[in-house]
């Protein structure tokens, strides 16, 4: 019984050492939802939604402690000229990068499940809310705001700035979702792509304009080609991939795995 004792602690031990040495720092992630990169600092920064805090994490995915238990609830973030906007459920909190320090907050009426954020080059802040089933257009320099709503915003998710085209590309949680277009000057919102796939969650375009998008039902992320004349589905078993960021730099999706409390990093061709 006692060489069994003795057996189990070693087995602990192994796998704490393990542990360590995957992460030395000892920083877990607790169900990952966005990540934004600080060139500055030459991190990412990770929302965190079971812990309520912000995660770095180096180029060799080595993380370190950022701002922790600080948030109610972040989801989306992006950062801009040394500052970080983060979703919390009816407000958008402002981090000045360098301090980690909170600098401002935007509370946003009548918001109630605020979500992914996008920004223009003019400042607007574009925020889904899930809950809601709309989104919010709101204005730092004016402290105003705008909402948007369609019956095509269904549990609207993710979010991401299609300059060249002057739109917002959104995406639903729900069934059969469509890729969603808001016109950032009419504010109009239309279909830009029917699809077959459900729950989706985050979306990102990259250099070549390639449109990628998560589904939770299909564990996959989807690309739309150049051509947007089909689906790619060869990128699979990413179960509870979340919001999807575009990594210029190395041409690659940095994804948070919110069930898996990781992060995959995929590079592209």
């Amino acid at each position: 019984m006692k060489k069994v004792i003795l057996i189990i602690v070693a087995m602990i031990i192994v796998a704490a050492l393990l542990f360590l040495a995957l992460n030395r720092t000892g920083i877990r992630l607790d169900k990952p939802e966005s990540v934004s990169y600080d060139p500055v600092g030459e991190r990412f920064l990770i929302s965190n939604v079971g812990s309520g805090s912000i995660v770095a994490m180096d180029d060799d995915g080595n993380l370190s402690e950022y701002m922790p238990r600080t948030f109610q609830n972040p989801k989306g973030i992006f950062l801009r000229d040394g500052k970080l906007y983060v979703t919390e459920p009816s407000q958008i909190q402002v981090v000045d990068v360098a301090q980690a320090s909170i600098i401002d907050s935007y509370p946003i009426q009548g918001a109630v499940g605020l979500n992914d954020i996008s920004i223009t080059e003019h400042g607007l802040l574009y925020i889904t809310d899930t809950i809601e089933n709309c989104v919010f257009v709101y204005d730092p320099a004016t402290k105003t705001q705008e909402k948007i709503t369609s019956p095509l915003l269904d549990k609207p998710n993710g979010i991401v700035y299609d300059r060249p085209r002057w739109q917002m590309f959104v995406v639903n949680n729900s069934t059969h979702s469509p890729i969603l277009s808001i016109d950032v000057r009419s504010k109009e919102v239309s279909i830009f792509k029917d699809t077959i796939y459900s729950q989706l969650d985050g979306i990102a375009i990259d250099d070549l304009g390639r449109i990628y998008f998560s589904s939770w039902a299909e564990s996959m992320i989807v690309q739309i080609p150049q051509a947007q004349n089909k689906f790619i589905t060869d990128l699979k078993g990413y179960e509870g991939a979340a919001d999807i960021y575009y990594h210029l730099p190395a041409n690659e999706l940095i994804v948070p795995l919110l069930k898996q409390n990781r992060i995959a990093r995929i590079s592209l061709d």
